[in-house]
């Protein structure tokens, strides 16, 4: 059969290959592609194939207002078009924070650092994705990055300090970084002001989910972040007092109902905890003060300032749920903990001795005297409250070795056996138990029930866990 141009035109057939004729192929080199956006100019969007991967040998550059880097057809899942980075020594694969790229957007697409297994974490350059800078209203949405060669997947720069308004939303982040000394890489690093992190899915960044430098006014919320393989060293940070002015600058920023899982047990142990087979934990949950992370005092008597952390929940292994020292002007209030959690570590060699040593790990520690005009509540029931104690560089514990991991959700443990450890109590999951220690900072709600510990002797220090089951029923007839 003979078809006219008309029909042609109105073919499905050949509709799909106008499509697909859109976007630029990966044949393109680096040069290529970023000659595209040169010459495209304001507004120029660059589509990639979908289910194609870019090898890039130099980060690409936005160069006019309200470009767009995306994969044609805009899908979410792994058909989304890879920017791969090959190049010698090179960290950046996209950047959008000269002047004049206010309005930039990098939407459903992945982003492939590169980093090999081998390689150690390049100290010098950026992070997978440089955005922010003297710029406004850019977007990052449906994104994948992981395996940075530096030490960020994403990091919103402040610029000189006249960087606002960009959204983050929808992105899936990890793995970032390696678990072993220096050489962890964050997920999402905030420093733009005005700025909204919402709906993204983190897993495996190393150093911390979100790292919040401050950014006043920016709100980040209902976000998840987990570890599964590599140990997390904070789940959402905000501890850097700089850059912004005056130090320790967190005015009107958001904290609110974001997710935290620490490390749940991979293999059976007993009736309630098993081991994991990466020794993965998240350190401190909610780590807010410069000194829960410095421990060399490198910032003197400088408090962050002036936040609000509200209905966030925490749930699975941690070393600390939240850790709160030199903060000032802080509302934190409603924050929880879901299904069954344990705060566990050993004390690593970097931990400092005498009256620094940090407190062994609880659910929630507060250093009273470095904080200034903090309004603290809990929820009502909480089964923790916040304890006093040593609060500086929490960091230094050390996944312990043993059976100290919960069991998550769907997570079957049968009947109970005997603790591979030797020295643990069995005791039913569902059973709701608070934290060790009192505080005598001002709460609202109760804790109602028990503490327990469980202490494994080792070299290196002390091991402490705790577990809780949430069951409405159980903690009502209690």
């Amino acid at each position: 059969m003979r078809l006219s141009l008309t029909s042609l035109l109105g073919s499905s057939l050949l509709g799909s290959l106008l499509v697909s004729a859109a976007c630029t192929s990966n044949t393109t080199d680096t040069a290529g592609l970023q000659q595209l956006i040169q010459a495209g100019g304001e507004g120029y969007k660059l589509q990639l194939c979908a289910g194609q991967i870019y090898e890039i040998s130099e980060q690409l550059n936005y160069t006019a207002l309200n470009q767009e880097i995306s994969t044609e057809g805009y899908p979410i899942d792994d058909t989304r078009a890879t920017l791969k980075m090959v190049g010698f020594n090179k960290t950046t694969s996209v950047q959008a924070q000269d002047a004049g790229l206010s309005g930039a957007k990098l939407m459903n697409i992945q982003i492939n650092g590169n980093r090999l297994e081998s390689e150690d974490i390049y100290t010098a350059g950026g992070g997978n994705i440089e955005f922010g800078g003297q710029n406004q209203n850019q977007i990052i949405e449906h994104v994948r990055s992981y395996d940075p060669r530096g030490w960020s997947c994403l990091h919103l720069a402040e610029g000189t300090f006249n960087c606002l308004n960009i959204t983050v939303q929808n992105n899936d982040i990890g793995p970032c970084g390696r678990d072993y000394f220096q050489n962890w890489a964050d997920g999402i690093s905030l420093s733009c002001a005005d700025s909204l992190v919402q709906n993204n899915v983190i897993v495996d960044a190393t150093d911390g989910g979100i790292v919040v430098f401050g950014a006043p006014s920016s709100v980040i919320r209902n976000n998840t972040i987990s570890v599964q393989t590599r140990t997390m060293l904070g789940g959402i940070n905000m501890v850097d007092v700089l850059p912004w002015l005056p130090e320790g600058n967190f005015s009107n920023t958001l904290v609110e109902g974001n997710t935290i899982h620490g490390g749940f047990a991979t293999d059976m142990g007993n009736a309630t905890f098993g081991s994991n087979n990466a020794s993965a934990i998240i350190k401190i949950g909610i780590a807010v003060g410069p000194d829960v992370w410095f421990s060399d005092g490198r910032y003197g008597t400088n408090q962050s300032t002036g936040a609000t952390i509200k209905d966030n929940v925490l749930s699975g292994a941690l070393a600390y749920g939240m850790g709160v020292s030199s903060a000032k002007s802080f509302i934190i209030s409603n924050n929880s903990f879901t299904g069954n959690t344990s705060f566990i570590g050993t004390y690593g060699p970097n931990c400092t001795t005498g009256t620094k040593t940090p407190h062994e790990p609880v659910a929630l520690l507060l250093e009273p005297s470095s904080v200034t005009d903090l309004t603290l509540t809990l929820p009502e029931n909480s089964q923790f409250q916040f304890v006093n104690g040593t609060a500086l560089g929490l960091t230094c514990l050390m996944p312990p070795s043993g059976d100290f991991w919960p069991y998550g959700d769907g997570f079957n443990s049968g009947a109970a056996t005997s603790s591979g450890s030797g020295d643990a109590t069995t005791t039913n999951t569902a059973s709701p138990s608070a934290s060790s220690g009192s505080s005598s900072t001002p709460t609202q709600g109760s804790s109602s029930s028990a503490s327990k510990s469980i202490l494994n002797g080792s070299p290196s220090g002390v091991v402490f866990a705790l577990t809780i089951g949430m069951i409405a029923g159980l903690i009502t007839a209690i």
